[in-house]
């Protein structure tokens, strides 16, 4: 068995021609790039570029993901099992899912969850939106079409709980979480308490120590599906037809699929752009997920599912306000993340619908 790299910096060609596959295994030269520009948060993301020799013709350029570089996006990976169900992912699953993904040329990962490494395809001639900026309508709509294949292909489904690897929302790790939310709760408001909605804010307060009960809820309504639960921009690449390609399943999870939705409007779009067509993309969602063949789900309850998803939403900006984005775009985009999601959870008047629920 391979030592399993801690970073792009111990990955050499010795290495690389011991774990890939026949074909690929004559490399001769390496060097890397960084990749981190916004993206890679909870991971270190770089683009390797291989020389072969004459035996082998494999791809010039592969991608390579490690664990983040600071201790406390490490800390949220093991403790949540991050790590852990990306290469489940690529190990178990790729070969059946209805939506592209990048092919995987290697992966490992320790009995800890740390370090782990995986070796991807890098998908050439991509446009990525720009998440600061702002997803446009007609991409927003392209990437719920996909979403809805997705979720209707696993939709309550013997394959779906076939996937022992993936857990279901109100897993040990998630409904655990809450107290972690309760002990960053008055660094959150110390930063941000005078910049979120304090209405919001006192509400996931309470929420705080629901969490748990809510979780068993949620997930006790039905209706559950493989959601990829990290929807947003920089994980959604556009190829030359339109063509979209999903990566980092780090987070995915057993659960509403309009979670992936409410992750989207909140944080992938500006507040005005949601606001103007929040409407209109969740009746696109809601048709391609019925022409997909989901039956007995109402647009009622998808408006339901996504605001409550939206107070869970909320919830975790507390956990992962202390996150080192890496640089200073990934530092702005998890900015981005609080105040969106926060504008949203007011917007829809999060207070007083989360008291609505019987959980």
């Amino acid at each position: 068995m391979a030592l399993i790299p801690n970073s792009v910096q111990e990955i050499t060609v010795d290495w690389l021609n011991s774990v890939l596959p026949e074909g690929m295994n004559g490399v001769r030269d390496m060097h890397w790039e960084d990749l981190g520009e916004g993206v890679g948060i909870l991971g270190e993301v770089s683009r390797l570029h291989l020389t072969y020799d004459e035996s082998s013709d494999g791809p010039k350029t592969i991608i390579a993901k490690c664990q983040s570089p600071a201790p406390e996006n490490i800390f949220l990976c093991q403790v949540m099992g991050f790590y852990f169900r990306e290469v489940n992912f690529y190990q178990k699953l790729t070969d059946t899912l209805p939506v592209k993904v990048p092919e995987c040329y290697y992966s490992d990962i320790s009995d800890d969850g740390i370090p782990f490494v995986l070796l991807i395809e890098e998908i050439s001639d991509i446009t990525i939106l720009d998440q600061i900026n702002g997803a446009d309508v007609d991409s927003t709509k392209k990437v719920f079409s996909e979403l809805a294949k997705l979720h209707a292909y696993y939709w309550e489904s013997e394959k779906l709980y076939a996937l022992d690897w993936l857990p279901p929302m109100n897993n040990d790790m998630y409904k655990g979480s809450s107290a972690l939310a309760a002990e960053k709760l008055p660094s959150f408001k110390e930063n941000w308490g005078e910049i979120v909605d304090s209405d919001v804010l006192n509400a996931v307060e309470k929420f705080i120590p629901n969490y748990g009960s809510f979780l068993d809820w949620a997930v006790s309504q039905g209706n559950q599906t493989f959601t990829h639960t990290d929807c947003r921009c920089e994980n959604y690449l556009f190829g030359p037809e339109s063509e979209i390609t999903m990566i980092d399943f780090q987070l995915a999870t057993r659960f509403w699929g309009v979670w992936d939705i409410s992750n989207w409007l909140s944080a992938s779009l500006t507040v005005e752009m949601r606001r103007s067509h929040e409407n209109e993309l969740v009746d696109h969602y809601y048709k391609e997920l019925v022409n997909n063949g989901v039956e007995n789900y109402s647009l009622d309850q998808c408006w339901s599912d996504l605001k409550a998803c939206l107070m869970m939403q909320t919830f975790s900006q507390v956990i992962v306000s202390d996150l080192d984005g890496s640089n200073e775009r990934g530092n702005e985009l998890l900015g981005q993340f609080i105040i969106r999601t926060f504008t949203a959870a007011q917007d829809h008047e999060l207070p007083s619908f989360i008291e609505s629920l019987d959980f």
